[in-house]
C-alpha cells in the first residue's frame, strides 16, 4: 500500500466531511493541450489519442488505470486543503518554543473549509495566515481516503449517479422550484458542468478531456 497527496478545494472538502463525496475526477495530461487543460495536478504522460504511454503501446484503454499517478485500489490518499498552523494558545506557547515538533499535528491546525467555526467573523486575524493546500505537509492533513477503483473516461460521460457521488448539490427538487418560482429545474449534470468550469476554466467542459475517475471511501 502506498499513500499520496491529493488537492481539494474548500467546497469539495466540505462534501468529503459530510460524507457526500465518494468520487473525484482529475484531468489527465493525455490529449493535445487546450484552454483549461494544462498544468493540472495529477497530469501524466499518456497520449490517449495515440493510445501510448511514454512510448510504450497500451493494449487497451482499461490498461491506463494501472498508470494512474494517484495510485491503485487499496492505496491511500491524504487530502491537501487550505490551512494554517500550528495554532498555539498562550498557555502552550512555552512548551511549543521548547519542543515545536510536538505540535506538528492536525489537532493544532485550522482549516478554511471550517470557517463557520469562527464566531467573530469581524476579527481581522481570521483573514490572515492561510496557506494554499499545495503547500500542506503530511502532518497537517486531517482527511485520509482509500481508493476502491480507478478508471478512465471523458468528462462529459459522467452519469447522474456519479454526479451525486461527486457531492454536487442541485436545486432540481420540485419544491425548490415551486417556492422560488423557477420554471425549469437545473439538471444534476448541468450543475456539475458549472462547477467543473469554475474550477478548470470556461472551455474545460467543451473540450471534453479524458479524466481519471477515482472512487474512494474515507478512513
Amino acid at each position: 500500500m502506498k499513500e499520496r497527496p491529493i488537492l481539494f478545494n474548500d467546497q469539495r472538502v466540505r462534501a468529503l466531511l459530510s460524507g457526500q463525496q465518494s468520487q473525484t475526477r482529475r484531468i489527465m495530461k493525455s490529449q493535445l493541450l487546450g484552454p483549461g487543460q494544462d498544468n493540472h495536478e495529477g497530469c501524466y504522460g499518456i497520449d490517449v489519442l495515440n493510445n501510448q504511454l511514454q512510448g510504450n503501446r497500451v493494449m487497451a484503454m482499461e490498461n491506463l488505470s494501472y498508470h494512474c499517478p494517484y495510485g491503485q485500489p487499496g492505496d491511500r490518499l491524504w487530502v491537501r486543503e487550505t490551512w494554517r498552523g500550528p495554532v498555539i494558545n498562550s498557555q502552550e506557547m512555552t512548551e511549543y518554543e521548547r519542543t515545536p515538533a510536538l505540535f506538528k499535528s492536525a489537532r493544532y491546525c485550522q482549516y478554511r473549509a471550517d470557517t463557520s467555526q469562527f464566531s467573530n467573523a469581524a476579527d481581522e486575524n481570521e483573514y490572515f495566515g492561510w496557506q494554499a493546500g499545495i503547500h500542506m505537509p503530511r502532518w497537517a492533513s486531517r482527511i485520509d481516503l482509500q481508493i476502491s477503483s480507478i478508471r478512465v473516461e471523458r468528462i462529459q460521460d459522467i452519469s447522474d449517479d456519479d454526479v451525486i457521488a461527486e457531492g454536487v448539490q442541485t436545486d432540481s427538487h420540485f419544491l425548490n422550484n415551486f417556492f422560488t418560482m423557477h420554471n425549469e429545474a437545473v439538471s444534476s449534470k448541468d450543475a456539475y458542468r458549472k462547477q467543473w468550469a469554475l474550477q478548470y476554466g470556461g472551455t474545460s467542459w467543451e473540450v471534453n478531456p479524458w479524466v481519471w475517475v477515482i472512487e474512494f471511501s474515507r478512513i
